[in-house]
């Protein structure tokens, strides 16, 4: 079961495929035209289309019906987490968050933040390929990079808030605090963790520290790891 990304699918029945997608379809997978395919908007909804013109630089598909995703959403969770030094975890923390089923990623700049540039365009890259082989159907929204202030600042009283940093090893758990929540919003600080300042400002505007376990974790694998219970939290 193959999925396939395409913008704007419910504008009318034909769905264009980009080359990159057009060429992953025809040229690696060898489909054809008449072949049935899955295709997802990125938004939540999958769709099933026939090949109507097999060209690999742009492929065009009729949309025959929508069907049922095989991971439906059942709340929308997002992230703020400082970028690393290393790009390359910050990569895999993005992968591996979209697998398990992320709906967005805001990168935060911390006092002990130590690089702050992204390559978003690469990150959109590889948080696409993730849905795609995953089966997942949304495609979540990287955020560029924004002050941790500015981040806190705008979080909304209808959310979940928690905070996790190295000095909650004795919080309650996660799963304990987020419930049955729908809208989850999850902080996790840099490599050198928050400063208390840091810590306060994020409890003054509602976020509750919470427990990842009794182990100090590296910033991508607590990430990871704090999506995957927002994950099991869901009924």
């Amino acid at each position: 079961m193959y999925f396939f990304y395409a913008e704007n699918i419910l504008i009318d029945d034909t769905i264009v495929l980009d080359r990159e997608e057009s060429r992953h379809c025809i040229r690696s997978l060898r489909k054809k035209t008449g072949d049935q395919v899955y295709v997802t908007d990125g938004k939540g909804a999958l769709f099933v289309a026939e090949i109507t013109d097999d060209n690999m630089n742009q492929t065009l598909l009729k949309r025959i019906r929508q069907t049922e995703a095989p991971y439906p959403k059942k709340h929308h969770l997002r992230m703020a987490v400082s970028p690393l030094k290393n790009p390359d975890r910050f990569e895999w923390f993005v992968e591996k968050a979209v697998e398990i089923g992320i709906d967005e990623i805001i990168p935060i700049v911390c006092h002990r933040t130590e690089k702050s540039q992204l390559k978003l365009e690469r990150l959109n890259r590889i948080a696409l390929a993730a849905m795609k082989q995953s089966m997942k159907t949304v495609l979540p929204k990287i955020q560029v990079p924004i002050k941790i202030k500015d981040f806190l600042y705008a979080s909304t009283e209808q959310e979940t808030k928690v905070i996790a940093w190295c000095e909650t090893s004795k919080e309650k758990g996660i799963q304990e605090i987020l419930g049955n929540s729908t809208n989850i919003s999850i902080l996790i600080g840099p490599e050198g963790d928050f400063t208390k300042e840091e810590v306060d400002l994020a409890m003054g505007q509602g976020f509750i520290p919470v427990s990842l376990g009794p182990s100090r974790f590296r910033t991508e694998t607590a990430a990871v790891l704090a999506c995957h219970h927002a994950f099991l939290t869901q009924k």
